[in-house]
């Protein structure tokens, strides 16, 4: 009943206060209209339309200019005559409206003097000076507007319905009024913006609805953010839904200010409705929807406070009897909350209750010990949950045991499957020196068969290097084929309580479960490490596969490892750039893989010397070709002599023809090498060359493989056979096995455009190549080994940590513009491991002194190289950038270059060769 009436008291508290928000806001709103009032009668009854204002004196303006700005909510004052002239005040406040009405900046008041057909503005500042004039045509008309039509009798102020001003535009009503003299009308205007502001200002709550409505239930002004015009028209009380609410109100009660409880908008309202009277006759409505949560609010705060004078005068009236209450109950309440925790999984410590009766005594005592080894067991569990090291489970066993046993100091030794009998120290919960447990173990390995063994004295000296503990155990640890794996050293430094040695079973369970989660975690980390090994090899299998790259695949992840650390201590473009231990195995991974797509390239191409070198050079077999033709030079001569021609003609034709062989060859083979650029024109001669013919008098499809042979099956095997010196024949060209096609297999979308033929060892078409050795097919399946390294990298299974190893290994040869290969990635697209082994794998390949096709550069010209490439978005700028000034590069020089690759570094000027363009991607 109490909670009740609070709620009754609440709810009438509630509606006055509501009420006194309405009269407050009438009295309000009254302040503003009586003024108002007062101002229109005072002008009105005096000479201020008689006045000439043509050329206003500027006391008289800025007296004018003070009383507008002393109400702050009224927009203008203005008079129209019978003629059809009118003037009008303006204070200009808001910078919006001096914009709309092209006011200068520091006008503070505008004036308008209207006549039919024209309009003169102007502008005046502080000290009423004029600022601006202009002279407008304008149409505007006084006696048209409703202010000035609707007024009918010269002592009654009239109020007009909601209309738009003309200039500037906006919402509001007109109070006017006429003249004494009749011949002219006053009118103010007040904004309906304004009038909102004024009623939001008194809203009951935020949940509270107030609306000011006229007599045609329009809403003037509301405390809701929307819009109170729709189109030209206002919003009424019929288009929110509570023109009836109103109605029913006003019929029921006579009596202003009253309260009635409704529901609107599916919530429950207490409808308040306050009449104000404003000029003659024209009546506005405050209407408030109070929520009733707002109103039983202070219910329930008297309700609280009630609830709270009643505990607190229970508490003083029982107070001795709960005193002595719980001086006898304590113990149990403790023994209560220990059963009540073990029931529920809920372990704490908690302080030791002792009472006065034995029994319940022991039994608190066994109830809070059992509760703290449960605790200890479930910390433990949750801690090895979260553990993925053994170093990490090894620190949390020292600091668990240690804990548990509330031991002094507590270190946990292990050994390897290689040496059982050599124990090293994994880790230590103190700051104490290492205990000596192998000393034990030399003189009594016995101990370590124990499940639990307790230390001598003269052990624990032994051992106990550094003196401070004295007492002791050894917990044996033990995998699942009962093999020892190490031992945990337990030191006190004052004798072993009773209590410790309660806990030390189950601190030899504990170190049981421990032992096989260990034993798990070592098995992992040697998984992980062969899985290391792996990646290496292959990373090596690579290198080794060709002696000229050797040692590309096991260098690159250096100079990775190095940018990706210098990356993680930068503070400016990389400070959001970290690794992780497991983000640290997936770049590193990554850059180990980067070229194993390079097992599927052939060598000869990869490590390709000339353009004619396969699995040797042809050159030799286009020598032989020549051999031949000087032989055929030197039979022609014989038989010259033989047929009558004379000796020394025959053997000046013979030697001509052999001087022209030779240079043929000479230019031939000076091709061969591809170290320099092959013009037009040397194209041509080759050509021309290569028209040449010789007699083939041998078979050339017997003693091959059957793949050699099936390209001869169609040739002419007629015998002899004159052939050209440099041919381009049929079985030159290989085509694409179907397994080797680039989309076969592949969930990628590569976008390198693969030739027609895998291979074409044309003689011709080889030593065609303007620039190096390699083809344009030989050229792709240099390109394609990273395709190769996707196909490879794809198919294994990986750990999350590890999935994007494929994407960062393949992605080294992407560039920033998108020009790259194979995936064609632009920019953010390429991941930053990817692109920090592209600038390592640029510039390992241009310092490295085992490439045979071309010399090893110098540092300052591999860089410059580098720079250039970032210029044209070929290598991430920001990586680069990071490589020159943190000094990576000369780090790795140091290291690996030859004496003579080292030479000075001019770090600013490289950086100004893309400082440009790296300015652009800031």
């Amino acid at each position: 009943m109490s909670v009740q009436h609070s709620q009754e008291i609440s709810t009438t508290l509630s509606k006055d206060i509501v009420t006194n928000y309405a009269e407050e806001l009438s009295v309000k709103i009254e302040k503003v209209t009586s003024p108002l009032s007062t101002l229109l009668n005072t002008l009105a009854m005096g000479q201020f339309t008689a006045r000439d204002v043509g050329m206003p004196d500027p006391l008289w303006l800025s007296a004018m200019t003070e009383i507008l700005e002393k109400n702050q909510y009224l927009d203008s004052m203005y008079f129209g005559k019978e003629d059809g002239s009118a003037f009008l005040f303006q204070p200009l406040h808001d910078l919006k409206i001096k914009q709309s009405l092209s006011a200068p900046v520091d006008a503070r008041l505008m004036v308008r003097y209207y006549i039919l057909g024209a309009q003169r503005i102007q502008f005046y500042d502080a000290d009423m000076k004029l600022m601006k004039e202009d002279n407008i045509i304008s149409d505007y008309d006084p006696r048209e507007r409703i202010w000035y039509s609707d007024v009918k009798n010269n002592d009654k102020i009239y109020m007009t319905g909601p209309y738009n001003f003309s200039n500037p535009a906006q919402d509001g009503i007109t109070f006017s009024r006429k003249t004494r003299t009749g011949d002219a009308i006053i009118g103010v205007d007040l904004t309906l913006n304004k009038l909102t502001k004024l009623v939001q200002y008194f809203e009951f709550s935020t949940n509270s609805n107030i609306f000011l409505l006229n007599t045609e239930s329009q809403i003037m002004g509301s405390n809701q953010l929307f819009s109170l015009m729709m189109g030209k028209d206002l919003f009424t009380a019929k288009d929110l839904g509570f023109d009836q609410l109103v109605k029913e109100f006003e019929a029921e009660n006579s009596v202003a200010q009253s309260a009635k409880t409704v529901v609107w908008q599916g919530k429950t309202w207490e409808l308040m409705i306050s009449p104000l009277t404003l000029a003659d006759n024209s009546m506005l409505r405050v209407v408030n929807f109070v929520s009733h949560d707002d109103l039983f609010e202070a219910s329930s705060s008297l309700r609280n406070d009630l609830i709270i004078i009643s505990i607190i005068s229970v508490i003083i009236s029982f107070i001795i009897v709960l005193y002595i209450a719980r001086r006898i109950a304590s113990p149990l309440t403790y023994l209560t909350d220990s059963i009540e925790n073990i029931q529920r999984f809920r372990f704490q410590r908690k302080r030791y209750q002792a009472s006065h009766i034995q029994e319940i005594d022991k039994l608190n005592e066994a109830m809070g010990l059992m509760e703290n080894v449960l605790l200890d067991f479930f910390n433990n569990l949750r801690n090895v949950a979260r553990t993925s090291r053994p170093e990490e489970l090894s620190e949390s066993i020292v600091m668990q045991v240690k804990e548990i046993l509330s031991a002094d100091d507590c270190q946990l030794f292990t050994n390897t499957p290689d040496s059982r009998d050599v124990f090293t120290l994994s880790a230590k919960s103190g700051v104490t020196s290492d205990f000596n447990l192998q000393c034990l173990y030399n003189h009594n390995p016995e101990a370590f068969t124990e499940s639990i063994y307790e230390l001598t004295v003269n052990e624990a000296r032994h051992i106990f290097t550094d003196m401070s503990c004295h007492s002791g155990f050894i917990i044996p640890l033990f995998n699942r084929n009962n093999d020892n794996t190490g031992a945990l050293l337990i030191g006190f430094n004052l004798d072993i309580t009773d209590d410790t040695r309660n806990r030390l079973r189950f601190v030899r369970e504990f170190i049981g479960f421990n032992e096989i989660v260990l034993e798990h975690l070592e098995k992992v980390e040697a998984q992980r490490n062969l899985f290391h090994s792996f990646v290496e090899m292959t990373a090596t299998a690579v290198d080794v596969k060709s002696p000229y790259t050797g040692g590309h695949c096991q260098r690159v992840p250096k100079i990775t490892k190095m940018l990706a650390k210098a990356a993680t201590l930068d503070t400016d473009k990389f400070a959001d750039f970290s690794l992780t231990s497991k983000s640290w195995e997936e770049l590193l991974v990554a850059a180990w893989l980067h070229d194993c797509g390079k097992v599927t390239t052939p060598d000869y191409v990869m490590d390709k010397a000339t353009k004619l070198e396969t699995i040797y050079d042809r050159i030799h077999e286009i020598r032989m070709r020549y051999e031949v033709l000087k032989r055929d030079a030197e039979v022609v001569y014989w038989q010259s002599i033989a047929e009558g021609m004379n000796e020394a003609q025959a053997q000046q034709s013979c030697d001509s023809l052999k001087q022209e062989l030779d240079e043929e060859f000479a230019f031939i083979a000076s091709c061969n090498p591809g170290c320099e650029f092959l013009d037009p024109e040397k194209q041509q001669r080759l050509a021309e060359i290569g028209e040449r013919t010789w007699l083939r008098t041998l078979p050339d499809d017997i003693g091959v493989s059957q793949q050699e042979a099936a390209k001869k099956r169609h040739v002419s095997k007629t015998l002899p056979i004159i052939e050209k010196i440099l041919a381009d024949k049929p079985e030159h060209l290989f085509i694409w096995e179907e397994k080797k096609q680039l989309q076969a297999n592949s969930k990628r979308d590569f976008k390198m455009v693969q030739p027609e033929y895998r291979y074409n060892r044309g003689e011709l078409h080889n030593l065609m190549i303007k620039s190096g050795t390699l083809t344009p097919e030989e050229r792709y399946n240099i390109n394609d080994h990273i395709v190769q390294t996707y196909l490879m990298l794809d198919q294994l299974p990986y750990p999350d940590h590890l999935k994007n190893v494929p994407l960062i290994a393949g992605s080294h040869h992407e560039k920033m513009n998108g020009q790259g290969y194979p995936l064609q990635l632009k920019g953010e697209e390429i991941p930053i491991g990817g692109r920090m082994i592209a600038v390592a794998d640029v510039f390992e390949a241009l310092t490295a002194c085992d490439r045979p096709y071309k010399a090893a550069k110098t540092l300052s010209h591999s860089l410059k190289i580098m720079a250039f490439m970032v210029k044209d978005e070929h290598l991430d700028g920001h990586v680069f950038d990071l490589f020159l000034t943190q000094g990576v590069y000369q780090e790795y020089a140091d290291e690996f270059l030859k004496v003579e690759q080292l030479d000075f570094v001019d770090v600013d000027a490289l950086r100004a060769v893309y400082k440009d363009g790296l300015l652009k991607t800031n």
